[in-house]
Parts: structure tokens; C-alpha cells; sequence
């Protein structure tokens, strides 16, 4: 007999951008890193807090400077994460689009 735990695959994408509430990765100047969150809430709770993989999948950036831009999985539990974008110095996002994909039981 096998100890096979049951398997959970959850995954879409997230939408970010300069309408949003919150939203600062518009305002270039600083070194300083500037971040924007947003929660993401599972369609289903998975019974443990899962596995969370991110991709950028789309980006809208100004031309004018370097590209800069890191998102990751933060506050991860059974029924949600957040995701953290962040860029700094003088780089401008108008956008970004993030898949995510949890794996969990």
C-alpha cells in the first residue's frame, strides 16, 4: 500500500496595476525599494499552507531607465498569499501581470 497524500493544484493570474489603490511603483527618484501588495485569496483552502511558484508573465514599464521589478510569494497559509511587487531607483510600472500556481494537499 502506497502513502500517497492527496494532490492540489491551484493556479491563475493576477492583474497588477496603476489603478489600483496603494499602487507606488510609478513614483521613480529613489533608491529606495518601493513596493505594492496584493492579496490573493484561494478558491478552495488547501488543508496546510501550500508550495506558491510566481511568474511574470506581462510587464508595462516606461522606456526611459533600467528595468527593474521582483515579485515574490509572501504571508503564504491555507487560504491565501500575498504578492509583493517591488522595483527602486528610477524605474516607472504601469503594470505588471504575475501567474501563480500553489501545489499543495
Amino acid at each position: 500500500m502506497s502513502n500517497l497524500v492527496p494532490f492540489k493544484l491551484l493556479s491563475s493570474i493576477a492583474s497588477l496595476n496603476h489603478l489600483l489603490e496603494g499602487w507606488t511603483l510609478l513614483e521613480a527618484g529613489t533608491e529606495e525599494k518601493r513596493f505594492f501588495c496584493q492579496y490573493v485569496s484561494f478558491e478552495s483552502p488547501f488543508s496546510r499552507a501550500p508550495l506558491v511558484q510566481l511568474s511574470i508573465v506581462g510587464v508595462d514599464a516606461s522606456n526611459d531607465d533600467n528595468l527593474r521589478l521582483k515579485v515574490r510569494a509572501i504571508d503564504i497559509n491555507q487560504l491565501g498569499f500575498t504578492i509583493e511587487a517591488a522595483t527602486w531607483f528610477n524605474t516607472r510600472i504601469w503594470s505588471v501581470e504575475v501567474s501563480w500556481l500553489a501545489i499543495g494537499e
